[in-house]
């Protein structure tokens, strides 16, 4: 029975010229001459008869559990779709599944004697797994994150490791361990398997500094940490620029660090209001080239922050170099792209289930 799962072909992600195709530096990154991608593989029930979605989460879910539904009409509707990435010596995933349950039975550790953990992140805490102790997750929908890896890995980093089942982790800590799982997936697809050891060694890093916060692990996991929150502290800066009370304090509370980590991290900007005008600057300087935007040029500059005319073109001929007028309907602009999806990406390629993932982490 067809699974669902797929994994997605190199050549889909390579541009090609208007005539289909490929040029010479496309054709070295279709072939590389170096290592293989990062293996990824994607689940979804959407293309799967109704009688056969459950089934297939099901099998792809025996891996790890038993899992079971409230109802034969809730199976008859279920959904769950799913994206994971083999990071060397451990896996990575996010999901999204409709409400089951889930369990580890004595019979079933003796069975499968999977010696592993899992971290599950969702709803911004950290629930972590041993999959060597019985476990009951109740009925409910699947939603967020995980990393499965050995329990060697995480013996390396933290002790007794046999009394973490069970525990819970929330607040900033949980958050950073998210948000740097979701960067690693997103990434995915442009990194290479000879990258995945260092990538997962930098994970193990940032998963002993949020489980065991002491000295010695918060600096040696810092340069990751402060990556992770400088992304988190951008993107809600970009979601934010026309807000009024955009400020130092309201991005370290969103964001979940200090104030004094937060200059740390845009002290490359010069600042985080440097930033903050430099990107409002930019959004400005995008609507204003736009052939299509007609309010005046103090509306525009006011919508992001900028009551002050006089002060607003000072600072916009500071950066660019021309007075704002100097750049109104020219199509010139610098506006912000939405990231490609990939379209045609996900359409086939040869079997990879998860199940065989988690087996080859036992090697």
């Amino acid at each position: 029975m067809e699974t669902g799962w797929w994994t997605l072909p190199r050549h889909a992600l390579v541009p090609r010229r208007l005539d289909g195709t490929l040029g010479v530096a496309q054709k070295e990154a279709r072939y590389p001459l170096t290592t293989p991608p990062l293996p990824i593989a994607r689940f979804s029930t959407e293309a799967l008869p109704e009688a056969e979605r459950f089934g297939a989460w099901h099998d792809a879910m025996s891996a790890l559990y038993e899992v079971s539904s409230s109802t034969d009409a809730a199976r008859g509707r279920f959904r769950a779709r799913a994206t994971c990435i083999q990071l060397g010596p451990m896996i990575l995933g996010t999901m999204r599944a409709d409400a089951l349950a889930y369990e580890r039975s004595p019979a079933r550790i003796r069975s499968d004697s999977l010696d592993h953990f899992i971290l599950g992140l969702a709803d911004g805490e950290v629930l972590i797994q041993d999959l060597g102790q019985p476990l009951s997750l109740p009925m409910g929908p699947l939603s967020g994150a995980c990393i499965v890896l050995p329990r060697s890995m995480m013996a390396q980093v933290l002790p007794a490791t046999e009394t973490l089942h069970g525990a819970r982790l929330k607040g900033g800590m949980a958050r950073l361990l998210l948000e740097h799982t979701q960067s690693l997936i997103r990434a995915a697809p442009a990194l290479t398997a000879s990258q995945a050891p260092q990538l997962a060694r930098a994970t193990q890093q940032v998963i002993a500094a949020c489980l065991m916060p002491t000295r010695a692990t918060l600096d040696g996991v810092r340069p990751h940490l402060q990556a992770t929150a400088l992304v988190r502290a951008r993107r809600f800066i970009e979601r934010n620029l026309t807000e009024p009370d955009l400020s130092s304090a309201r991005i370290s509370a969103a964001v979940g660090v200090s104030r004094s980590v937060l200059y740390e991290l845009f002290a490359p900007f010069q600042g985080v209001a440097r930033y903050i005008l430099g990107r409002r600057l930019e959004r400005i300087h995008s609507a204003l080239a736009d052939p299509g935007e007609h309010r005046r040029i103090a509306d525009v500059a006011s919508e992001f922050g900028l009551m002050n005319e006089a002060h607003f073109s000072r600072v916009f001929r500071k950066r660019f170099g021309y007075a704002p007028r100097e750049i109104r309907g020219t199509g010139l602009g610098r506006p912000v792209q939405p990231r490609a999806r990939g379209a045609g990406a996900e359409t086939r390629s040869q079997r990879l289930e998860f199940p065989m993932w988690v087996e080859q982490l036992r090697e």
